[in-house]
């Protein structure tokens, strides 16, 4: 990944996806924005111990220098499933200044349409961005582990398939940061769920034999994942950035015990 920083708004990319004209593409941090406490600073999501004000202020700072209007901004509301939505032109600004607009229960965003923003957020789940080059259909994909054990990247490029005609081999993935192997410790009864829907990922799945407990390999799990329904492997990014260990870049909602925020992850085709 590519770190970028303008006026003080920094950001990241992925140098695989940053090759291609006319597609936007971002990561964001926690630097840079108006929120306080567990929130501070670039907060992207409305949670309850921020304000509106606050949100809406660090959204526009972020997207403001890629030049991407807040109004062509479509979310989600994220419940760790494997539901995903197919977005039209009519869903521009979905959540995009408030809560109550998002699409209900979504996990994953499907676009076609130019000029649409599509954005997930996150603080330790997988934000993983995809672009067919030759389609132009874009994707975002929040993957926590019920996300990722129930195969949504999977699903999401099946679905691209379906609706657009997406070839696998077109297709080019950003697997963001979120919680690593390193910090990402489970107990047996995820561990156990997790075998029985990746079991041929198991070794994703590894017991620590000095706590007991197991190790979710969430970022490898996606990236088979990926390669399992037909991507090359040399077009899956990996920003292999732990947000537990980097918590004074990513919001990670394990190292701060629940009081964070979320940064975002959002691609858009642009319109001629």
């Amino acid at each position: 990944m590519l770190k970028i920083n303008i006026h003080n708004v920094p950001f990241y990319r992925f140098s695989g996806l940053g090759s291609y004209y006319r597609l936007a593409h971002f990561v964001s941090t926690r630097v840079g924005g108006v929120s306080e406490g567990g929130q501070f600073a670039l907060n992207m999501g409305f949670m309850p111990a921020d304000t509106t004000t606050n949100v809406l202020t660090n959204r526009d700072l972020l997207l403001k220098e890629l030049n991407i209007p807040l109004t062509s901004v479509v979310l989600g509301e994220q419940k760790h499933t494997t539901n995903i939505a197919v977005v039209t032109a009519e869903d521009m600004g979905r959540r995009a200044m408030d809560r109550e607009s998002r699409l209900p229960a979504t996990d994953a965003l499907i676009t076609a349409v130019p000029g649409v923003c599509l954005m997930v957020l996150a603080a330790d789940c997988v934000p993983i961005l995809l672009y067919d080059t030759e389609k132009r259909v874009i994707a975002a994909v929040h993957a926590g582990w019920k996300g990722t054990v129930g195969r949504i990247v999977e699903k999401v490029v099946e679905r691209m398939r379906q609706e657009f005609g997406c070839d696998p081999k077109d297709i080019r993935a950003g697997i963001g940061p979120s919680i690593g192997p390193c910090c990402y410790e489970v107990g047996e009864d995820v561990a156990e769920v997790a075998l029985e829907n990746i079991g041929d990922l198991g070794t994703c799945v590894k017991k620590n034999e000095e706590t007991g407990k197991y190790i979710l390999d969430l970022w490898e799990a996606n990236r088979l994942q990926l390669i399992h329904v037909g991507l090359y492997s040399g077009k899956i990014e990996m920003a292999r950035m732990c947000t537990c260990c980097h918590g004074d870049e990513f919001f990670s909602h394990r190292a701060s015990k629940g009081d964070t925020g979320r940064f975002a992850a959002g691609i858009m085709v642009r319109e001629k």
